[in-house]
């Protein structure tokens, strides 16, 4: 991704978070805003449109629906549909064999995942969270090896150029992983364009990638697409998911588990 991509996904990321804090913008004010043509402004609303983030209207965008432009902290997320990923990670740990490798990415969810896999024994597991590595760590029969790079205090994980490219040099049996954001047309979606290079080399290590989630995920939007649903082979969700939505995971050929 070169500089002039950074910017325009920049540029979109703000204009997403304006649309929906002040619920109407016209092409005019984005124009003297970002200090940008309006035909360079209408092309962003033309992709942001396409992505179902926005609502083109004539002259400027309205906010479509909510959208994922901020993370509130892992350990405030971690009481929220605290049944729902209890679930989900007891349904995910069935999916792993002792001896195993495995990468658990961040999030609140992967936590209640990874504190699943007491019962297993002579994992190795790759993670960016702090809260993860604690957890197996403290189960006592694990191998945990955690990426390296700065700390984001809010996600209590390593995200960073160099996780990034320490990933490169590992290969597991599974990728467990977490999204902002999941949609049929979108695919998973990041909030940042930081944020989706680290979740595609995540991506990229296994020869089985698994997305645990709660089903509110596939109700919003975010600004930067990382994968396509069909790059994902299994997704483990609760049962509240939209009957539509599971249908149609279903027919891309994704084992879905509802829990």
């Amino acid at each position: 991704m070169n500089n002039a991509d950074l910017m325009t996904l920049e540029r979109q990321e703000q204009i997403v978070g304006l649309v929906n804090e002040l619920g109407r913008l016209t092409v005019t004010e984005l124009s003297q805003r970002f200090g940008v043509s309006e035909t360079t402004i209408r092309r962003d609303l033309a992709a942001l449109t396409a992505r179902s983030l926005i609502r083109r209207t004539h002259g400027g965008a309205v906010r479509l629906r909510p959208v994922a432009t901020s993370e509130t902290p892992i350990l405030q997320r971690q009481h929220e549909h605290v049944e729902d990923k209890e679930r989900i990670g007891t349904a995910a740990a069935r999916l792993v064999q002792n001896g195993e490798t495995l990468l658990i990415v961040s999030g609140s969810t992967g936590v209640a995942f990874a504190r699943c896999l007491e019962a297993h024994s002579n994992l190795t597991v790759i993670t960016d969270s702090l809260l993860i590595a604690n957890e197996l760590l403290n189960q006592g029969q694990h191998r945990v090896i955690i990426l390296g790079g700065t700390i984001d205090p809010d996600e209590q994980a390593v995200r960073s150029s160099l996780a990034r490219a320490m990933l490169k040099d590992f290969r597991v049996d599974k990728v467990f992983i977490g999204t902002r954001a999941a949609s049929i047309n979108g695919g998973l979606s990041a909030e940042t364009p930081e944020e989706a290079e680290f979740f595609k080399a995540c991506i990229d290590c296994g020869q089985n990638v698994i997305l645990i989630t709660d089903s509110s995920k596939f109700h919003v939007s975010a600004l930067v697409r990382l994968a396509s649903l069909e790059d994902i082979h299994t997704i483990v969700t609760d049962s509240g998911i939209d009957g539509e939505i599971a249908e149609q995971i279903r027919e891309l050929g994704v084992y879905l588990i509802l829990v």
